[in-house]
């Protein structure tokens, strides 16, 4: 919903979202059901009974085997969700759309731990603290954000895949911390501008591997965080990855 009063450009901008978001069609997309044209306007979408990801995560605990507690959740069951949004993200990056700010806060969760892509997140004081102001004015979510897109004000599909590796980092540590939680804002933009400028440089800091995360899958989410975009994966490559893994865990249950 808009604010009431807002000015003719952010009115036009909301129209643009809504042109784009009818012709969005995906079953792990979050999808507009209707739009409310006259004050306060407003776009309808569908429901996701257990709300965004993040706290969707935050709630629950690992479970050792398969466990009935709706308080508990598998590897597998996070694996699932990951190849969720990797299904999303690519159906989204084959129509020439880039998200700009994939995190568990920007997906909802539904039943049988289906997730969807929303993008609701810098719409809520509960996360204001995963966004930073620059000079006063622009807020963005930096510690999701690849390099290029912090210093050079470039947003690709290649960004959308950087996004996606720290989305799931924090599907496999239940986003128990943000990302780089160690670090304030200001050291992740020095960090940023090593990766940039030094790429070779030892004193780059990458978020470390998750206690649950299999060696295999930490080197793909390392692998969204090539410091040159041609060198990251597509979603259409991490989305088969992620399809495999799903496939063996499943077996091995």
């Amino acid at each position: 919903m808009l604010k009431a009063g807002v000015d003719k450009n952010i009115k036009q901008d909301f129209f643009k979202e809504v042109k784009i978001m009818a012709g969005v069609r995906h079953e792990n997309v979050v999808r507009l059901l209707g739009v409310c044209k006259d004050d306060p306007m407003c776009m309808i979408v569908e429901y996701m009974e257990n709300g965004d990801l993040n706290q969707f995560l935050k709630q629950r605990e690992l479970a050792s085997g398969n466990s009935a507690d709706p308080n508990k959740v598998t590897y597998q069951a996070l694996l699932y969700m990951a190849l969720q949004l990797a299904a999303g993200m690519k159906y989204i990056a084959s129509h020439q759309f880039v998200h700009r700010d994939l995190a568990t806060r920007n997906c909802l969760v539904g039943h049988s731990f289906t997730v969807k892509i929303a993008d609701f997140g810098m719409s809520r004081h509960l996360y204001s603290k995963h966004y930073y102001r620059i000079q006063g004015r622009v807020i963005l979510p930096i510690r999701w954000m690849a390099p290029e897109c912090i210093l050079q004000g470039k947003f690709t599909s290649a960004s959308d895949v950087w996004a996606f590796g720290v989305t799931l980092w924090e599907i496999l540590t239940l986003a128990a911390e943000y990302p780089y939680g160690d670090l304030t804002d200001e050291k992740v933009i020095e960090n940023v501008q090593l990766m940039f400028f030094r790429p070779k440089s030892d004193a780059i800091t990458f978020l470390s591997r998750p206690e649950i995360c299999p060696p295999d899958v930490y080197a793909k989410m390392r692998s969204c965080w090539a410091i040159e975009p041609s060198a990251r994966p597509d979603f259409h490559d991490i989305h088969s990855f992620l399809e495999n893994r799903v496939a063996l865990s499943e077996m091995t249950i």
